[in-house]
């Protein structure tokens, strides 16, 4: 009896040791990704990754000149972009590629489909699959077109202001308090990892997805012509994917890393506000103090809104693109199957990853912005605790009136400003498309 005893007893020893290692081993898990690394090896890691992300970006021509932009105008006489060899490559192939897929939409002559390669050749749902890409593709061509304009008339200098983190985040270049260089400093991290894989996966990718049209269409084994030329077109629709796509979600780097600097600056001002109330209670600082704080809240104000209004329209174009994607995707993958098995897996795959990309970014920024509402508190206690000029009591208000005021944040177009709320609104309007689509686009799938 002992024995048994003795035995059930060193079960329990072992079991709860074992779960004792279990809890220590997440602990360790949790702590590694909460703990925001601060070492100089950290640091020159992630300015490392940052100028790889920018040449990757310069590589797939999202932009010419990387974070070096300037407001410097490099237009021709008619006042557009100068065309380089690449950009004409670029070009006369998107062109192509967009207008194949047009007339490979409304066409149902055979020997059209076979010349022009048409993968989809008695494929199920031809016609939906067809119809998207020539539409995807054409959007996404003219985002890219329109971003780079943009860039030759010298409208993306907002996006140079966090440049010097390629040669590492120093106090002097940001100008923030160590705790907010941390965190600054971990979501570039952040980003540029997720994007760099990204831009590195997308050839992958569409390779694996337009390759399989290709590779599991019947006709492709009796047709020779029907082979030659799927290939052919296969390899130009593979380069010219790979190139918009990645210009949609490069450039979407750029932009998530200069909000982030932006807003990191402005809640760096939060913690400057504790400071000077924690001085005021020992009367520690003077109306000086005061006015140089105020100027620079007003300074980075200044700089967010500039940020804000220079790229709202292109932040609109964004949202768009990337409902549509996202919602076509889903669409194709999930309610209707499109093609086969293999094929539907990865668009519903690229679907979900597009739409939760704005999402994150509405929680994101969000968050951020409703956090300024704690500086008005913070001034008012400030106000309170000394006799100030009516010069500093109107920089006060005027501050309190612009951190307040219902325009204040990052813009989408004229009428729409991200808040913690964005994210549900896109999720519900994206479902609310979907259900759309399927309603009276999915009998036509059937027929």
């Amino acid at each position: 009896m002992l024995t048994v005893n003795a035995k059930s007893g060193m079960k329990m020893e072992n079991y709860i040791s074992k779960y004792l290692n279990y809890l220590q081993f997440w602990k360790h898990i949790f702590s590694y990704l909460t703990t925001i690394p601060d070492t100089n090896e950290f640091d020159q890691k992630v300015s490392d990754l940052v100028r790889r992300s920018e040449r990757l970006t310069i590589t797939y021509q999202v932009v010419r000149r990387g974070l070096d932009q300037t407001n410097i105008p490099t237009v021709n006489e008619f006042g557009y972009r100068r065309f380089n060899m690449v950009d004409w490559i670029i070009a006369v192939a998107s062109l192509a590629v967009v207008s194949r897929f047009a007339v490979l939409t409304f066409s149902t002559n055979e020997t059209i489909a076979i010349y022009l390669g048409d993968t989809f050749l008695h494929g199920k749902d031809r016609f939906l699959c067809e119809s998207y890409l020539a539409i995807a593709l054409s959007l996404a061509f003219g985002c890219r077109e329109w971003i780079l304009h943009l860039e030759a008339k010298g409208q993306f200098e907002v996006l140079a202001i966090w440049k010097h983190c390629r040669d590492g985040f120093k106090v002097v270049n940001l100008r923030m308090n160590s705790r907010n260089i941390k965190r600054f400093r971990f979501c570039i991290y952040f980003f540029s990892i997720i994007f760099y894989n990204m831009l590195i996966s997308v050839p992958i990718m569409l390779s694996i997805l337009f390759v399989t049209t290709l590779l599991t269409n019947p006709w492709t084994y009796k047709i020779p012509e029907f082979a030659i030329f799927g290939t052919i077109w296969l390899l130009l629709t593979i380069f010219v994917s790979t190139i918009l796509l990645s210009s949609v979600l490069g450039f979407a780097w750029f932009i998530l890393c200069a909000f982030a600097f932006h807003l990191f600056r402005l809640l760096d001002l939060l913690d400057s506000a504790e400071t000077l109330l924690n001085r005021s209670y020992n009367m520690l600082y003077t109306e000086k103090d005061f006015q140089l704080f105020c100027l620079l809240i007003i300074s980075r104000l200044n700089s967010f809104e500039l940020a804000s209004r220079k790229l709202r329209y292109v932040l609109l174009c964004y949202v768009f693109i990337y409902s549509l994607l996202g919602n076509g995707d889903i669409f194709l993958g999930l309610i209707v199957r499109a093609y086969n098995d293999i094929f539907a897996d990865s668009l519903a795959t690229i679907g979900t990853s597009i739409l939760i990309a704005p999402g994150v970014f509405g929680v994101l920024f969000g968050y951020l912005i409703t956090e300024l509402d704690k500086l008005t508190v913070r001034l008012h206690r400030l106000t309170f605790k000394g006799n100030f000029s009516v010069n500093t009591m109107s920089k006060v208000l005027e501050i309190m009136d612009r951190v307040a005021g219902p325009y204040n944040g990052v813009k989408i177009g004229d009428f729409t400003t991200v808040d913690k709320t964005f994210f549900i609104i896109f999720i519900l309007e994206n479902i609310s498309i979907l259900m759309l689509f399927t309603v009276n686009i999915r009998p036509l799938s059937v027929t």
